[in-house]
């Protein structure tokens, strides 16, 4: 009895697939172009204490920033806790349309 097996493929680009023998297969595919590809520079991310200390606060003062009504501090949640990434606290301090942004901002010179 022979035994089969399906796969499901999915890709964003061209794939090919090639049956060899002893039932194997092999799977090409193509090079993708990076001439359209935008670059892309790594950005710091913080955790909550992280981010307390490159603005010069306590870390009950960050849970206020991102509570506040208006211009709160961006975040994000990966595993269950907040993240912040530099780009963002940094756009949130120029920014400076809370009362936090302004104080952290003068603190900061």
């Amino acid at each position: 009895m022979k035994r089969t097996s399906s796969i499901i493929l999915e890709a964003a680009h061209s794939f090919r697939v090639t049956s060899l023998p002893n039932g194997r297969v092999k799977i090409e595919l193509e090079d993708v172009e990076t001439k359209d590809l935008e670059p892309t520079e790594p950005s710091t991310c913080y955790d909550k204490a992280g981010v307390a200390r490159r603005l010069g606060v306590g870390k009950r003062s960050i849970d206020n920033y991102i509570r506040q009504p208006r211009n709160p501090l961006p975040y994000s949640i990966s595993m269950g806790r907040a993240r912040f990434l530099e780009s963002d606290v940094i756009e949130w301090i120029k920014a400076g349309q809370s009362t936090a942004a302004k104080r952290v901002k003068a603190r900061l010179g």
